[in-house]
């Protein structure tokens, strides 16, 4: 019998590894591009990073889990446990401005305040996330969503409820447009322009993050209230992948919240890195309804 409650510590654990490599990295290595992934995007020196991490890490466990990771793809190890990892949503995020170089400094400088926390030592847009969700034949068992630069942890259990940084969270009862708070995927072209123009016209606060696990997770913890992506699936790469939400789903499944694709179909958990959807999600049904109707 799979103890869910250890599995999500050893998600954890993953989770603070990833975290300590990152902060270790130089930082001339998080935007450097250093192969292809599976999914078929560019992988950044960050993306590469995080992933070693992962993939040593759940090697040094004693139980054998299958992996399905953004760059490496698929890792049968015959377990009927399967993580599916992002070790970095938001790869853009996380490498903004990393490339730069501070030259000709003054001979003085201000002192670092001696209480910085440990992980300020990142860089980038401070919204990107690692997120792993392991799931017991194909069913969400597990989920860790850690936000990187703030350190804030996102958990859930089948059946357990959910909770970041250990404290229960809920979404909140939100079910019009114009009283919510919604995160919204940047368009992608004029018509995905035109589908998104109700929501930005009518949702009570608009947000553009660029992290879809973190964002799911802001609406169990009541911090925003929907997500939407409002972009037509075109190939070979709009739209989100599996290990986009994997992560989160169950975050708000279990603090009240539901998702779907654009179809209004239940957000698929197929281990397949090369299919895409448009996912939506809200605190409420009647504001995800409410969502999908918008973009129309």
């Amino acid at each position: 019998m799979i103890d869910a409650e250890r599995l999500l510590w050893s998600l954890v654990e993953c989770s603070e590894e990833v975290l300590q490599a990152i902060v270790a990295a130089e930082r001339h290595q998080l935007a450097e591009i250093v192969g292809m992934g599976a999914d078929g995007a560019e992988t950044k020196g960050i993306d590469q990073i995080a992933e070693d991490v992962v993939l040593h890490f759940f090697e040094r466990l004693q139980t054998p889990i299958n992996i399905l990771s953004e760059e490496v793809g698929f890792v049968d190890r015959g377990s009927s446990i399967t993580v599916i990892v992002d070790p970095i949503d938001a790869t853009a995020n996380a490498t903004a401005a990393a490339e730069l170089t501070l030259t000709d400094l003054p001979s003085s400088l201000h002192a670092v305040p001696p209480s910085l926390p440990n992980h300020s030592g990142q860089f980038g847009f401070p919204f990107y996330a690692f997120s792993v969700g392991a799931l017991l034949d194909g069913v969400p068992l597990a989920s860790c969503v850690r936000n990187l630069p703030t350190g804030d942890v996102f958990t859930a259990v089948r059946g357990g409820g959910s909770r970041m940084n250990g404290v229960p969270i809920h979404c909140e009862p939100v079910t019009e447009l114009k009283d919510a708070w919604v995160a919204l995927v940047r368009p992608a072209d004029d018509e995905g322009l035109r589908r998104s123009a109700t929501l930005m016209l009518n949702s009570n606060r608009i947000r553009v993050t660029g992290c879809t696990a973190l964002d799911l997770c802001l609406i169990a913890a009541g911090s925003l209230h929907g997500f939407a992506n409002p972009n037509i699936h075109w190939p070979p790469n709009f739209g989100e992948k599996v290990v986009d939400y994997a992560g989160a789903v169950l975050v708000l499944q279990e603090a009240g919240g539901v998702s779907a694709d654009q179809h209004g179909n239940p957000l698929s958990l197929d281990l397949d890195l090369l299919a895409r959807v448009m996912p939506f999600a809200a605190g409420t049904p009647e504001l995800l309804q409410a969502l999908l109707e918008a973009v129309k």
